[in-house]
């Protein structure tokens, strides 16, 4: 039987994704409507932002063991990872959900930037600072918009309940040390994975 009412498909939605965040930084209008697009495209963005973050730290600690696993077996290293270019986001409650893409060259570096952190070659703040930069870049050159939201609020918070002081506000972000080649693992292969 057919339906009216078929579900796009995720590659549908993946596309969907990648052509509003490019309408919304295409936009020359200042109207509210133009804002309201702006803003909701800006905390999709925070979300992709968080999660590639979480991604490159999650994937580079299992890579690691794989490697140490592989080695101990007398057997080649296994490739590095790769980010995901469209993630999968919570929005408005738990049973809603949105794909979200930026540009692949900033979710690279994010991902390189998780993976950092993951292997302590950055701390925290460091990485707090370095993704902020991106999210300020997102915000003001891609966006037009004039307050950048504070990205990475998850790990402010863990440092925070940790006794430290965060003093890195949305628009203070750092380049990260060697951002076009990543870590010294990361960078020499190209990231590439269209996954979820």
């Amino acid at each position: 039987m057919f339906s009216f009412f078929q579900k796009e498909t995720p590659e549908q939605l993946k596309a969907q994704a990648k052509a509003l965040y490019e309408k919304a930084s295409a936009l020359k209008s200042t109207s509210r409507e133009t804002a309201s697009m702006r803003v909701r495209i800006a905390l999709l963005a925070k979300a992709h932002l968080d999660s590639v973050f979480i991604e490159g730290a999650e994937r580079t600690g299992t890579w690691q063991e794989v490697c140490m696993m592989a080695i101990a077996n007398g057997q080649e290293k296994p490739a590095p990872p790769t980010p995901s270019y469209f993630h999968l986001v919570k929005t408005q409650g738990a049973d809603h959900h949105a794909y979200t893409w930026i540009p692949e060259d900033l979710t690279d570096e994010v991902f390189n930037i998780g993976a950092n952190y993951q292997t302590v070659k950055i701390d925290a703040q460091q990485s707090i600072a370095m993704v902020q930069r991106i999210a300020d870049e997102i915000c003001q050159k891609d966006l037009k918009l004039d307050a950048p939201f504070k990205a990475l609020q998850f790990l402010r918070d863990e440092l925070e309940a940790a006794g430290e002081t965060v003093n890195i506000p949305p628009g203070g972000g750092i380049a990260a040390p060697g951002a076009d080649s990543g870590s010294e693992d990361y960078g020499k292969s190209k990231p590439g994975a269209a996954g979820s």
